[in-house]
């Protein structure tokens, strides 16, 4: 939802853009970003009007400050820890993200391991 909660915020992977959708029409438009993109943009988490993007290829998380209503923002930072490998989604707890890692490509999803990570805001 953007800050003032009238839209859903969508992410476009291949096109590294992020969109608002009316959940009522169902009609989009796209965020003018400024300051970065949203690369390999994957899970989303709004927390007021700061919107992270987990950009799983490039292991790390954009932080977006958004403008109220939610038509454009600026990419304010990056996050990013060693231990990130392709993060897929995040939640957040306290003052701290935690992405948790894909396992694509895992020959064996049975014996693999699979990790959360502490990432500090």
């Amino acid at each position: 939802m953007t800050p003032d909660r009238s839209q859903l915020v969508i992410v476009q992977s291949n096109t590294a853009t992020l969109f608002t959708v009316d959940p009522l029409t169902g009609v989009t438009d796209e965020i003018e970003l400024n300051g970065g993109d949203a690369a390999f943009g994957d899970g989303l988490l709004r927390v007021g009007t700061t919107l992270y993007v987990v950009q799983n290829q490039l292991n790390r998380i954009a932080v977006i400050k958004l403008a109220a209503d939610g038509g454009s923002g600026t990419v304010v930072d990056h996050l990013t820890d060693p231990d990130l490998d392709i993060p897929t989604t995040v939640a957040s707890f306290g003052t701290a993200l935690y992405p948790v890692n894909s396992r694509f490509g895992t020959p064996n999803p049975e014996t693999a391991d699979y990790d959360v990570v502490r990432v500090e805001t």
